[in-house]
Protein backbone atom coordinates (compact mmCIF):
# COMPACT_ATOMS: atom_id res chain seq x y z
CA UNK A 1 0.00 0.00 0.00
CA UNK A 2 1.06 3.52 -0.67
CA UNK A 3 1.95 5.73 1.95
CA UNK A 4 -0.38 8.25 2.02
CA UNK A 5 2.47 11.31 2.19
CA UNK A 6 3.93 10.00 -1.12
CA UNK A 7 2.87 12.14 -3.82
CA UNK A 8 3.28 11.24 -7.21
CA UNK A 9 3.64 13.93 -10.17
CA UNK A 10 5.97 15.86 -12.94
CA UNK A 11 8.92 15.92 -11.65
CA UNK A 12 10.34 19.28 -10.74
CA UNK A 13 13.85 20.97 -12.02
CA UNK A 14 15.07 21.25 -8.27
CA UNK A 15 14.36 17.30 -8.02
CA UNK A 16 17.03 15.88 -10.99
CA UNK A 17 19.93 15.64 -9.41
CA UNK A 18 18.75 13.48 -6.42
CA UNK A 19 16.24 11.61 -9.26
CA UNK A 20 19.26 10.63 -11.03
CA UNK A 21 21.30 9.56 -8.21
CA UNK A 22 18.39 7.47 -7.11
CA UNK A 23 18.08 5.70 -10.54
CA UNK A 24 21.53 4.62 -10.55
CA UNK A 25 21.53 2.93 -7.47
CA UNK A 26 18.38 1.12 -8.38
CA UNK A 27 20.00 -0.11 -11.55
CA UNK A 28 23.24 -0.48 -9.65
CA UNK A 29 22.84 -4.53 -9.97
CA UNK A 30 20.86 -3.61 -13.26
CA UNK A 31 22.60 -6.77 -15.88
CA UNK A 32 23.31 -3.89 -18.06
CA UNK A 33 24.57 -1.91 -16.13
CA UNK A 34 26.94 -4.05 -14.65
CA UNK A 35 28.13 -5.30 -18.18
CA UNK A 36 29.11 -1.98 -19.47
CA UNK A 37 30.70 -0.48 -16.38
CA UNK A 38 32.77 -3.66 -13.94
CA UNK A 39 33.92 -1.13 -11.41
CA UNK A 40 31.15 -0.44 -8.69
CA UNK A 41 33.02 3.06 -7.91
CA UNK A 42 33.26 3.96 -11.80
CA UNK A 43 29.49 2.69 -12.48
CA UNK A 44 27.91 4.67 -9.74
CA UNK A 45 29.72 8.19 -10.56
CA UNK A 46 28.79 7.34 -14.65
CA UNK A 47 25.39 6.09 -14.63
CA UNK A 48 23.92 9.08 -12.41
CA UNK A 49 25.42 10.94 -14.36
CA UNK A 50 23.88 9.21 -17.49
CA UNK A 51 20.09 8.94 -15.52
CA UNK A 52 20.59 12.49 -14.40
CA UNK A 53 20.79 13.60 -18.21
CA UNK A 54 18.28 11.26 -19.39
CA UNK A 55 15.60 12.50 -16.43
CA UNK A 56 17.14 16.39 -17.69
CA UNK A 57 15.77 15.42 -21.16
CA UNK A 58 12.11 14.03 -20.77
CA UNK A 59 11.15 16.60 -18.16
CA UNK A 60 12.38 19.28 -20.86
CA UNK A 61 9.39 17.32 -22.94
CA UNK A 62 7.11 16.65 -19.75
CA UNK A 63 7.23 12.50 -19.35
CA UNK A 64 8.59 11.95 -16.53
CA UNK A 65 6.66 11.39 -13.44
CA UNK A 66 8.77 10.90 -10.21
CA UNK A 67 6.75 9.56 -6.38
CA UNK A 68 8.28 11.89 -3.89
CA UNK A 69 8.13 11.06 -0.06
CA UNK A 70 9.33 14.90 2.15
CA UNK A 71 10.41 16.25 -1.40
CA UNK A 72 13.03 13.93 -2.06
CA UNK A 73 12.30 11.15 -4.74
CA UNK A 74 12.44 7.28 -4.29
CA UNK A 75 10.96 6.37 -7.53
CA UNK A 76 10.86 7.86 -11.16
CA UNK A 77 9.31 6.80 -14.40
CA UNK A 78 11.21 8.35 -17.28
CA UNK A 79 8.64 7.61 -20.55
CA UNK A 80 9.52 9.48 -24.72
CA UNK A 81 6.75 10.54 -26.17
CA UNK A 82 5.60 9.37 -30.12
CA UNK A 83 7.62 12.14 -31.41
CA UNK A 84 11.16 12.93 -29.25
CA UNK A 85 12.12 16.35 -30.14
CA UNK A 86 15.87 16.14 -28.80
CA UNK A 87 18.67 14.52 -29.54
CA UNK A 88 19.66 11.24 -27.47
CA UNK A 89 21.56 11.73 -24.53
CA UNK A 90 23.57 8.42 -25.14
CA UNK A 91 24.93 10.67 -27.99
CA UNK A 92 27.21 12.16 -24.98
CA UNK A 93 28.32 9.23 -23.31
CA UNK A 94 31.86 9.76 -24.79
CA UNK A 95 32.03 13.00 -22.23
CA UNK A 96 31.92 10.78 -18.97
CA UNK A 97 32.19 7.42 -19.81
CA UNK A 98 35.57 5.92 -19.71
CA UNK A 99 36.29 4.34 -23.56
CA UNK A 100 35.65 0.65 -22.89
CA UNK A 101 32.37 1.38 -21.40
CA UNK A 102 31.52 3.92 -23.98
CA UNK A 103 31.90 0.65 -26.49
CA UNK A 104 30.49 -1.54 -24.23
CA UNK A 105 27.63 0.13 -23.96
CA UNK A 106 26.80 1.95 -27.14
CA UNK A 107 27.49 -1.65 -28.61
CA UNK A 108 25.06 -3.15 -26.58
CA UNK A 109 22.48 -0.01 -27.52
CA UNK A 110 22.23 -0.45 -31.14
CA UNK A 111 21.30 -4.21 -30.60
CA UNK A 112 18.20 -3.24 -28.49
CA UNK A 113 18.06 -0.08 -30.83
CA UNK A 114 17.52 -2.74 -33.45
CA UNK A 115 15.02 -4.76 -31.77
CA UNK A 116 12.90 -1.81 -30.46
CA UNK A 117 12.84 -0.63 -34.53
CA UNK A 118 11.53 -4.74 -35.27
CA UNK A 119 9.26 -5.15 -32.31
CA UNK A 120 6.86 -2.14 -33.06
CA UNK A 121 6.12 0.57 -35.54
CA UNK A 122 4.86 3.82 -35.37
CA UNK A 123 4.20 6.52 -33.10
CA UNK A 124 3.99 5.01 -29.43
CA UNK A 125 5.55 5.76 -25.71
CA UNK A 126 8.71 4.20 -24.71
CA UNK A 127 9.44 3.46 -21.10
CA UNK A 128 12.32 4.27 -21.10
CA UNK A 129 13.74 3.60 -16.67
CA UNK A 130 11.22 2.37 -14.36
CA UNK A 131 13.30 2.59 -11.03
CA UNK A 132 12.08 3.06 -7.53
CA UNK A 133 14.45 2.72 -4.33
CA UNK A 134 14.93 -0.67 -2.81
CA UNK A 135 13.19 0.39 0.38
CA UNK A 136 10.25 1.60 -1.20
CA UNK A 137 9.70 -1.19 -3.22
CA UNK A 138 6.67 -3.92 -3.06
CA UNK A 139 4.53 -0.79 -2.16
CA UNK A 140 3.05 -0.18 -5.46
CA UNK A 141 4.99 2.75 -6.09
CA UNK A 142 6.26 1.07 -9.73
CA UNK A 143 2.80 1.08 -10.58
CA UNK A 144 1.41 4.36 -9.85
CA UNK A 145 4.08 6.14 -11.35
CA UNK A 146 3.37 4.75 -14.97
CA UNK A 147 -0.24 5.14 -14.79
CA UNK A 148 -0.43 8.65 -16.18
CA UNK A 149 1.14 7.90 -18.85
CA UNK A 150 -0.77 4.27 -19.67
CA UNK A 151 -3.92 6.40 -19.21
CA UNK A 152 -2.90 8.69 -21.47
CA UNK A 153 -2.00 6.33 -24.09
CA UNK A 154 -5.13 4.59 -23.92
CA UNK A 155 -7.01 7.92 -24.94
CA UNK A 156 -4.66 8.52 -27.54
CA UNK A 157 -5.25 4.90 -28.41
CA UNK A 158 -1.20 4.46 -28.91
CA UNK A 159 1.06 1.40 -27.98
CA UNK A 160 3.39 1.57 -25.41
CA UNK A 161 6.96 -0.25 -25.61
CA UNK A 162 9.84 -0.79 -22.70
CA UNK A 163 12.95 -3.25 -22.32
CA UNK A 164 13.66 -5.36 -19.77
CA UNK A 165 16.67 -7.28 -18.87
CA UNK A 166 15.55 -8.46 -15.65
CA UNK A 167 13.21 -11.71 -15.55
CA UNK A 168 11.72 -11.13 -12.35
CA UNK A 169 10.12 -8.23 -13.94
CA UNK A 170 8.32 -9.68 -17.03
CA UNK A 171 5.49 -10.14 -14.48
CA UNK A 172 4.92 -6.90 -13.33
CA UNK A 173 4.97 -5.57 -16.85
CA UNK A 174 2.29 -7.92 -17.91
CA UNK A 175 0.42 -7.41 -14.84
CA UNK A 176 0.46 -3.85 -16.48
CA UNK A 177 -0.71 -5.07 -19.89
CA UNK A 178 2.13 -5.61 -21.65
CA UNK A 179 3.45 -8.87 -23.53
CA UNK A 180 6.27 -10.32 -24.42
CA UNK A 181 6.92 -9.81 -28.41
CA UNK A 182 10.77 -10.38 -28.32
CA UNK A 183 13.30 -12.21 -26.18
CA UNK A 184 16.56 -13.04 -26.35
CA UNK A 185 20.50 -12.45 -25.43
CA UNK A 186 22.35 -9.52 -26.61
CA UNK A 187 25.52 -11.23 -28.36
CA UNK A 188 28.42 -9.72 -27.07
CA UNK A 189 27.30 -8.84 -23.40
CA UNK A 190 25.22 -12.06 -23.38
CA UNK A 191 22.54 -10.16 -21.09
CA UNK A 192 19.24 -11.42 -21.43
CA UNK A 193 16.36 -8.98 -22.56
CA UNK A 194 12.64 -9.26 -23.10
CA UNK A 195 10.91 -6.81 -25.94
CA UNK A 196 7.60 -6.19 -24.16
CA UNK A 197 4.36 -4.00 -26.25
CA UNK A 198 1.04 -2.86 -24.57
CA UNK A 199 -1.66 -2.18 -26.54
CA UNK A 200 -4.04 0.55 -25.96
CA UNK A 201 -6.84 -0.80 -23.54
CA UNK A 202 -10.46 0.06 -24.92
Amino acid sequence: MINSALQISLIAEEQIPAAGEMLARAFFYDPLCVYAQPDPEARMSQFTWLFTELIRAGARQRSVYASTCVYRPNGIAVWMPPQPDEQPVTDQLGLRFDPEAHHRFTSACRHFERIHRQCIAGPHWYLGLLGVSPQWQGRGIGRTLVAPVLQRADRECLPCYLETFVPGKVPFYERLGFSVVGAGVEPRSRVPFWAMRRRPAG
